[in-house]
């Protein structure tokens, strides 16, 4: 908000790349979003959008596609119990899920909810500790041999989990993610 603020304060910027943050939630700036609109600086939303913004310009990934081509990616290497973990509090998060299982059902492979782990923006570096990692989530992945997860960092930060643990990547568990960044 404080950001959006300068914005409309100091000389109008040219134009105005936004990247949403937990996009699944209501967002208390749109006033701010819309006085920016209203006086004619361009935005493009990045990854994520605002709906109830009027004829906003977005670039969306395929990340319901996405998800679906790594599931069937894994399918067709051999495994067959897949787990996942997803952000939870932005709409590529939930896409990602809904190709996720899609591609489960199409391929008649179960899901198992526990399966599935969510995260959001505060908890991950939680979640991804070397406890809670080998404490909470042990049991889940002890029985599967794949992981799709929702980004490359998130992805590296699990293979340094399970290797410490003793598995081998891929052989033991294959581990997919998005956005083929400086992680990956």
């Amino acid at each position: 908000r404080k950001i959006l603020k300068t914005l409309l304060e100091g000389t109008p910027p040219d134009g105005i790349l936004v990247e949403g943050t937990k996009t699944v939630y209501p967002n208390p700036n749109l006033d701010l979003y819309r006085q920016l609109m209203d006086r004619g600086i361009p935005m493009v939303f990045l990854h994520g959008v605002y709906p109830e913004l009027q004829a906003p310009v977005y670039v969306l990934d395929d990340n319901f596609g996405g998800a679906r081509q790594l599931v069937q990616y894994l399918y067709k290497k051999g495994p067959r119990s897949i787990m996942a973990m997803f952000k939870g509090d932005d709409l590529q998060g939930l896409q990602r899920y809904s190709g996720f299982v899609h591609a489960l059902r199409d391929l008649n492979l179960s899901l198992d909810d526990r399966q599935v782990l969510w995260y959001n923006t505060e908890n991950r570096d939680h979640l991804l500790s070397e406890e809670i990692f080998a404490n909470k989530l042990q049991p889940l992945w002890r029985n599967c041999s794949a992981m799709v997860c929702y980004n490359d960092e998130v992805a590296a930060r699990v293979i340094g989990l399970l290797t410490a643990k003793g598995l081998r990547i891929p052989e033991d568990m294959a581990v997919v993610s998005f956005d083929n960044s400086i992680y990956s």
